[in-house]
């Protein structure tokens, strides 16, 4: 009986050791991405019959088993049992786990784990952003396409984001993601801070229950540009005295009110809409203006223009009701400087006696008062108001202490002299024409004219510059049109010792800038190693010739800068130009002129500070703003501007301006 119960427990130990064969009858894919469906087809084969329980399990890297499949199992000897489960990658089924992944089969003692795969929950993006400069207040559009790490196209929700830094303005756009494709459009907000700026584009899906399964991120820089908006008009003083400093300055502001580094026109118009002045100023520099001490009252206005925005402002110039007081000999001058008629009553002490004179002045208008008193030392003290005291001493004579006003008969003797000298001097000027009845040419000159006793001397030792075609000649006078000039000025401050050293090269440069010179219609006139070329209106048909002198003047100091880099034998020059009033006509082919103020002089006295340079006066130096760069220095105790650079002018900027400045003298 024993041996019969151990053969019984022998045979049901073998048969419970009988092995199941498992076998997965398709390959599982490599990743999966969250939402997906895995799919586990599997085949059980047995040699011998088993029963039992067969269970599937998700096993990740924290190899945490997760059951998704359990199911009884009954076969006999030799027979198959295919399976069919499948496995919903949500987070309700699968918790946490992702990354690298198995599916694990169990019956009984038996397994078989299936091939590695990962589960992933990334969306990846490739998108289009055609520019990364904008204006604020734009739209940025931005399309692409989202994929799954398997490839497949993704279908969700894609969001926009851009921190500006205040919180009250983070931008914020949504866009759906349509079997892979999305396109959205992030507006900016009109007063977004000029910057540079991150988007953050992030692409999600979400599963049944809305809870996001996949999602992506990708970020794009992008600038956000100053846009001018409003143009800023700052006038120190709104009320001014006549004679006192005007400062204006000019702030372009962008769309969020910060400054913007920009140049802009200045336009200034006197009471009757004349303009008087126009000037174009950097950032952070001011414009300044004196008006004249007599300048009547009245209002006045400033035009300002900068990147097609215009301001305009206004100031007042004050009543001024002022005297100028000097003590001359034994006379009182009294002036009147300010800017309306003067009538008042002065307080005049001789010694210790008061004397009361009623004084009525145009604006400008001088009288003198002579004063008496028995003979003496006096001290004279004359009070025109609270602020305004002369105090002097002179002697004085009569027979008693008087004021009066001094009349024609007072100094009648002074006048009689005056008139025999103008006599005198006048019958010299004439005697001296009919000895010299031809106009001088090329003489030296410390005035505005040149002396009659000065010898010119050629520029070019044995070809002077007087054969030019273009000569000009200098006359004491003249009848002609007058008219407004510019004027080149070369200088050659060693020509002397290079002629001397019969320096040919020299001379053959100087000949060439003549040469240019004369295609530009310029006349040339020669005064000692000064050589002039006189743009005038009746020369050059033209009244704006200040880019021509601007560009013969480069031109030349090219060419002289040449000379001195080839030759061993420097040319020690200076250049200046300037601007003013000439009396001009053309007889008999030759250009005949005479200078008005100090045209001439200050041109020949800018060259010679000029240390191989370009000087502008500064009257030139107004009239070529908008076409070249300069710097303001003063030298010797004449301001000069050195020559640094010409603009490269914007067209659109260009045009705008001109625009601009027609209006204003359309008014």
């Amino acid at each position: 009986m024993k041996r019969v119960i151990v053969a019984l427990f022998i045979l049901i130990l073998i048969s419970s050791c009988v092995s199941a064969e498992i076998i997965f009858t398709q390959p599982l894919k490599s990743a999966y991405n969250l939402g997906d469906t895995i799919f586990v087809p599997v085949t059980i084969k047995t040699a011998s019959g088993v029963s039992g329980v067969i269970e599937m399990n998700l096993v990740c890297s924290n190899e945490t088993e997760i059951n998704f499949y359990k199911n009884g199992v009954s076969l006999n000897y030799g027979e198959p049992k295919s399976l069919d489960s499948s496995l919903v990658l949500i987070r309700s089924i699968i918790g946490g786990n992702q990354g690298a992944c198995k599916v694990k089969v169990v019956l009984g003692s038996d397994y078989a784990l299936s091939s590695e795969f990962k589960i992933s929950n990334s969306l990846y993006i490739s998108g289009t952003l055609q520019n990364s400069v904008f204006n604020s207040g734009e739209s940025i559009p931005i399309s692409g396409k989202v994929t799954r790490e398997t490839g497949e196209n993704a279908n969700g929700f894609v969001d926009a984001n851009i921190i500006t830094g205040d919180i009250n303005k983070n931008i914020t756009q949504s866009g759906i993601i349509n079997n892979g494709n999305f396109a959205i459009n992030i507006s900016l907000p009109s007063d977004l801070r000029a910057g540079d700026y991150l988007i953050n584009l992030n692409a999600y899906e979400k599963d049944s229950d809305g809870l996001a399964t996949n999602a992506g991120i990708t970020i794009y820089n992008i600038s956000v540009r100053q846009v001018p908006t409003n143009l800023e008009l700052k006038i120190e003083n709104k009320e001014i005295n006549p004679g006192e400093l005007l400062k204006v300055s000019a702030v372009l502001h962008d769309q969020t009110g910060d400054t913007i580094n920009s140049s802009t026109f200045i336009t200034l118009k006197n009471s009757a809409d004349k303009i008087i002045e126009q000037k174009e100023i950097n950032a952070g520099e001011s414009f300044s203006y004196v008006s004249a001490f007599n300048e009547p009252p009245s209002e006045w206005k400033i035009f300002a223009a900068s990147s097609k925005l215009t301001a305009e402002g206004s100031f007042i110039i004050k009543q001024k009701e002022s005297v100028d007081i000097q003590i001359i000999n034994k006379t009182i001058l009294v002036t009147n400087n300010g800017n309306v008629p003067y009538n008042k009553t002065l307080l005049v002490k001789i010694g210790d006696t008061p004397l009361n004179v009623g004084v009525s002045l145009n604006v400008g208008e001088s009288k003198k008062y002579a004063l008496s008193a028995p003979d003496g030392e006096y001290t004279v003290r004359i009070v025109s108001g609270a602020d305004n005291e002369v105090t002097g001493t002179m002697s004085l004579t009569g027979n008693a202490i008087g004021i009066r006003e001094a009349t024609w008969s007072s100094f009648g003797i002074i006048i009689g002299w005056t008139f025999l000298i103008a006599i005198l001097a006048a019958g010299a000027f004439f005697g001296f024409k009919r000895i010299r009845k031809k106009p001088f040419f090329a003489r030296g000159s410390s005035t505005n004219f040149s002396s009659p006793h000065e010898k010119s001397t050629p520029v070019l030792k044995n070809n002077s510059i007087t054969q030019a075609s273009s000569r000009a000649e200098m006359s004491l006078s003249i009848k002609g049109d007058k008219q407004n000039a510019d004027v080149v000025c070369l200088k050659v401050k060693n020509l002397r010792e290079m002629r001397s050293r019969g320096d040919g090269s020299a001379s053959e440069k100087i000949k060439k800038i003549i040469e240019i010179a004369e295609e530009n219609n310029a006349a040339v006139y020669e005064n000692q190693d000064y050589i002039f070329f006189i743009l005038a209106p009746i020369k050059t048909r033209t009244f704006k010739n200040e880019k021509v002198a601007l560009d013969l003047a480069q031109n030349m100091h090219q060419m002289m800068t040449e000379h001195n880099r080839m030759f061993n034998q420097k040319m020690e020059f200076g250049i200046s130009l300037n601007y003013g009033e000439i009396i001009a006509k053309i007889e008999n082919g030759t250009f005949k002129f005479m200078s008005l103020g100090s045209l001439i002089t200050l041109a020949k006295k800018t060259a010679s500070l000029s240390n191989e340079e370009i000087l502008l006066s500064d009257k030139m130096n107004d009239l070529v703003r908008l076409y070249a760069k300069t710097e303001k220095d003063v030298r010797d105790g004449t301001p000069v501007f050195t020559l640094t650079s010409i603009k490269q002018e914007d067209e659109a900027a260009k045009k705008f301006i001109n625009r601009f400045m027609e209006r204003q003298k359309k008014g």
